[in-house]
């Protein structure tokens, strides 16, 4: 689980940063990236223990 959230994360904050290199698809970029991102970081909580 924490390696599919780490992936998630590298790979949203790629395009995230290769949005800016692309005009044209700047947009869709960003939305992907940022959905890659908020994935990651859910992730990334739901493996964590929350009670105990």
């Amino acid at each position: 689980m924490p390696l599919l959230s780490l992936i998630c994360l590298g790979l949203g904050l790629g395009l995230a940063a290769g949005a800016l290199r692309v005009p044209q698809r700047s947009a869709l970029l960003e939305r992907t990236g940022g959905s890659l991102i908020v994935i990651g970081l859910g992730l990334l909580g739901s493996g964590l223990p929350l009670f105990r």
